[in-house]
């Protein structure tokens, strides 16, 4: 009888337990969850259409709108051919965060224009982020290396936004080198740099100080000013490598010298808007420190 009654009792308790738990839940009041991310910063690679990753075409199959430049949309017509694409916003961050009244001249009437078309863009995004729409800022390479893009993770970091990272032009030229960018009997750092920004302090002169291997993002700087600036610091025997269409299975070609004769071996040849520099002896298979 007494471990029937025992019995008993543990049942009445347990009962009384799940009861007061069940209570509990029902009188909990809901926890606010996050809405998911709406706007997306998306790689999609350098060169050919097939260096997007898995994750950039999810990305852009879910979204509503994307902005992106016309080039890009024609790469990728087929995932974007139902989707709302919008051109016309891709370098907006020049002067952004500055105060146009500090600035004088064609300068200030440059900032003023772009203010303008930024702000359309600003409203846009948060509009349709509002309404609900899934957002993607397509472009290519990696959008975080030297991206034009860059500066909205700050417009809209209330927002939350993602962002999808693509294959840079970087890891392409590397891939066009067949080299070890980091194996050298002199250095294992390397240093991604691009043009001298106005104003900035990590000029390629005092950068090349160190005489590690440079990877350099050209875009629209003179050939034979980076290679001036190189020549300050770096042997001319430094050897020194020009990949063009870094990315392009069909296009992509290597021009392999030295920083004393790529001058000579480039002549006049005009190169195209992408292409890289490398410059640093991980380049030269046969060169060995002096033991």
């Amino acid at each position: 009888m007494n471990r029937l009654h025992a019995n008993r009792r543990i049942a009445k308790i347990s009962w009384i337990v799940a009861t007061l738990v069940l209570i509990a839940a029902v009188a909990r009041p809901a926890v606010a969850t996050e809405s998911p991310t709406q706007l997306y910063l998306v790689g999609v690679g350098p060169g050919d259409p097939d260096l997007i990753t898995l994750r950039a075409i999810d990305t852009i199959k879910r979204a509503d709108i994307i902005f992106c430049m016309e080039s890009i949309k024609e790469r990728f017509s087929e995932l974007m051919q139902d989707k709302q694409v919008i051109h016309g916003y891709w370098r907006l961050f020049p002067f952004y965060g500055q105060d146009i009244e500090d600035l004088e001249g064609d300068q200030r009437a440059e900032a003023e224009k772009l203010a303008v078309r930024r702000n359309e863009f600003i409203a846009m995004v948060r509009k349709a982020v509002a309404d609900g729409k899934t957002i993607a800022i397509v472009d290519s390479g990696d959008p975080l290396i030297y991206g034009p893009w860059a500066w909205t993770m700050e417009e809209f970091e209330d927002l939350k936004p993602v962002v999808v990272p693509g294959v840079s032009a970087f890891n392409a030229g590397n891939a066009a080198l067949r080299r070890g960018i980091t194996n050298s009997d002199f250095t294992n750092s390397v240093i991604l740099t691009a043009a001298d920004w106005e104003g900035k302090t990590d000029t390629i002169e005092r950068l090349s100080t160190h005489r590690t291997t440079m990877a350099l993002f050209t875009m629209r700087t003179e050939f034979e000013e980076f290679i001036r600036k190189l020549a300050i610091n770096y042997p001319a025997e430094t050897p020194l490598a020009v990949v063009k269409f870094a990315g392009y299975a069909d296009r992509e070609q290597v021009i392999q010298a030295t920083v004393g004769t790529i001058l000579e071996e480039v002549g006049q040849e005009d190169l195209p808007f992408e292409y890289m520099i490398y410059v640093g002896d991980f380049l030269n298979f046969r060169y060995r420190k002096e033991q």
